[in-house]
């Protein structure tokens, strides 16, 4: 055995080498052919090359051994070993790259988690400890882990229903939890980072705790539809999604949505900044809602919104959290940018106390938690005049949900700065780093066709911060309270003005090549005057096309049929006989003033009039007259007495008028 090893060792190494040469050189090729778009000559020119460099190799090795010395064919293989396995790990790297690509492009499936939650100091543990008590959950059929999760764990775990106490407001059931009307509550497992607009739910992941929780995972089913090249103009919805740790499975609110829309050919690109109280129709159709509550159902839900407020169709969409904002700034070495005022936030789990965040003012390298906090902070609030100190409450007039667009706008600027000088190493790294904190409709080929558009663009100019323009886009409306079925109440929403909405709107088409482009007719400047960008669809404006039901009680009739013509109204009169009051004026209504007249049924508003006073009761008295012994009072027809006749109220009448 030994002598025939011995005298056969060639033929083995032979084997082996060509084998391996084989199949490294083609699992490189298959690497590199994953890369579709890519420096496609190069490339054929690389597979090309490889299979010369297998073929010579090969071709060395069987010469070498039919020489009598076995030093030459040692070194060959030697040669051979070490390039094969050189190739193989250049293979492998570059096929790890297109799987972490493959992680954020491919559809996962929807994680939805609901916990049963309870204040910090309760003795309950379990869910057994619940017995007789009332449980509250988030009265919402479309929210999943707020509503159809919740009901699975009462029917689950035989939860008597009639313990089961419906909210309307998510705020409200976490406040009465924390001030002890409730115990027990059924949320969303994420219901501490979510952000609420009630002062009073601060560090409400210590002040309460989970004993509870039930997870699902379902299928994502998106109707597939053909993909649009990036070679064509098209339009991209960011998606900042306010869930904390990684993963993007869970739902949480919009905590940014930026809508850009990019033309290849002009290399011109628009960016809007849609404020997250944004009062817009819910993806169903059916209601309405703020913008940031659409993605608490999900990112088609919050797309199909902006599609049709807009008017346009979004081709992709990229979400991150948290933690991939955090993680994506760190990895690039942190990011530039001028901060106007000095402030505190919290970090990227929501937390304060030694967790807090504090930003300095000035043109300062932010890190990846600072980053997230400018990009987060809109507002003031008691907790952190209390806590941060005067330095970072200062100027709480500048910091809105619109300066916070701006922020995070200018965020994103910083970050396309810095791509432009990452090497390959810092790529691998950025896609492994979020690749868990990110997702995208986008397929691999598309994403990767980005580089061949980049190098384009590149060429003609000579910096990343020439080669296109952006040209910023911006919703100017007004403050509304808006009488809110849900909750009984009128909330605060943001609503645009129809003509900044229809001017952002004409730009973005205009953009994407669907209307004709509009020359600017006029511009002036002067030396001496301080320049200031022009952002269509700023200052724009005056009037809107969302209605509120006006207060019509205590008007007259007159007067309320004169609104109700100016509202498109039809009027609906229901006359009463009242104790007291002026005839002819409205007491009541059945619509909320408030309400949005586009979601009461026909526009159809029931008012109360005042058709007629009671007569007043009469004055029975106290004691009976007694009449004169022998008389026959009432019984003689001269008698001239008289009788009360209680009035019949006559059946109100209803009249339709419009």
């Amino acid at each position: 055995m030994k002598r025939f090893f011995k005298k056969n060792w060639r033929k083995f190494v032979l084997i082996f080498l060509t084998l391996y040469l084989i199949f490294s050189t083609f699992y490189l090729i298959f690497a590199i052919a994953l890369y579709k778009g890519v420096e496609t000559k190069m490339r054929i020119v690389g597979c090309i090359t490889l299979i010369d460099i297998l073929a010579l190799i090969i071709a060395l090795l069987v010469k070498f051994k039919k020489k009598v010395l076995a030093k030459g064919f040692v070194i060959i293989s030697i040669i051979a070993l070490l390039y094969s396995t050189g190739i193989t790990f250049v293979g492998h790297e570059v096929n790890g790259v297109y799987n972490v690509l493959n992680e954020v492009t491919s559809e996962q499936p929807q994680e939805y988690s609901s916990s049963l939650v309870v204040r910090s100091e309760s003795t309950a543990n379990s869910i057994d400890d619940i017995r007789n008590d009332k449980v509250a959950i988030f009265n919402d059929e479309e929210y999943y882990e707020a509503y159809t999760l919740p009901n699975k764990i009462i029917e689950e775990n035989q939860i008597n229903s009639n313990n089961v106490v419906p909210y309307d407001s998510m705020e409200q059931l976490l406040l009465d939890l924390l001030n002890g009307k409730i115990n027990f509550a059924l949320l969303p497992s994420n219901y501490a980072t979510q952000d609420f607009e009630n002062e009073g739910l601060e560090n409400i992941s210590e002040r309460t705790k989970i004993i509870y929780t039930k997870k699902e995972k379902m299928d994502q089913v998106e109707e597939k539809k053909e993909e649009k090249k990036v070679t064509e103009p098209f339009t991209m919805l960011i998606m900042g999604v306010d869930t904390v740790g990684d993963g993007i499975g869970s739902n949480g609110g919009g905590d940014a949505l930026i809508l850009v829309t990019f033309n290849p050919n002009t290399t011109n690109a628009t960016i809007l900044s849609i404020p997250r109280d944004t009062y817009m129709k819910s993806c169903s159709g059916s209601s309405k809602l703020k913008v940031t509550d659409a993605a608490r159902y999900g990112q088609k839900c919050v797309q199909t919104a902006i599609e049709n407020y807009f008017g346009i169709t979004i081709d992709y969409y990229a979400k991150i959290n948290f933690n991939g904002v955090v993680q994506l700034v760190n990895a690039v070495g942190g990011v530039e940018v001028d901060v106007p005022y000095a402030f505190c936030e919290q970090n990227s789990k929501r937390q304060w106390g030694k967790n807090t965040v504090f930003v300095n003012v000035g043109k300062q390298t932010l890190n990846g938690e600072q980053a997230l906090a400018f990009a987060r902070h809109r507002k003031i609030t008691s907790y952190m005049r209390s806590y941060c100190g005067a330095k970072y409450v200062q100027n709480g007039n500048y910091w809105n949900d619109f300066t916070r667009g701006q922020h995070q706008q200018l965020v994103i600027k910083a970050l396309l700065a810095k791509f432009k000088d990452i090497d390959y190493n810092q790529a691998k790294e950025i896609l492994n780093t979020i690749s868990k904190n990110f997702s995208t409709n986008m397929s691999n080929d598309n994403i990767l066709s980005f580089y061949n558009l980049g190098k384009n663009i590149l060429k003609k100019s000579s910096s990343s911060t020439e080669a296109f323009s952006m040209q910023k886009l911006y919703l100017s409306g007004k403050d509304a309270n808006i009488y809110s079925t849900a909750t009984k109440t009128r909330l605060y929403y943001f609503v645009p003005y129809a003509e900044s909405k229809q001017a952002v709107v004409n730009a973005m088409k205009q953009n994407l090549g669907l209307q004709a482009v509009k020359p600017v007719k006029k511009f002036s400047y002067s030396i001496q005057e301080k320049y200031t960008e022009y952002v269509i669809g700023k200052g724009v404006g005056s009037t809107t096309d969302v209605e509120l039901m006006p207060n019509l009680v205590g008007k007259s009739l007159s007067e309320a049929r004169n609104v109700a013509s100016q509202y498109d109204l039809n009027l609906v009169i229901n006359y009463i006989t009242a104790k007291s009051g002026i005839v002819g004026n409205i007491t009541a209504q059945d619509v909320p003033v408030g309400r949005d007249l586009d979601l009461v049924k026909n526009r159809s508003v029931t008012v109360t009039v005042i058709e007629s006073i009671e007569a007043p009761e009469p004055v029975v008295p106290t004691e009976p007259t007694t009449p004169d012994e022998g008389s026959d009072s009432g019984a003689d027809t001269g008698d001239t007495g008289t009788t009360t006749t209680t009035p019949t109220p006559t059946t109100p009448e209803t009249e339709n008028t419009q």
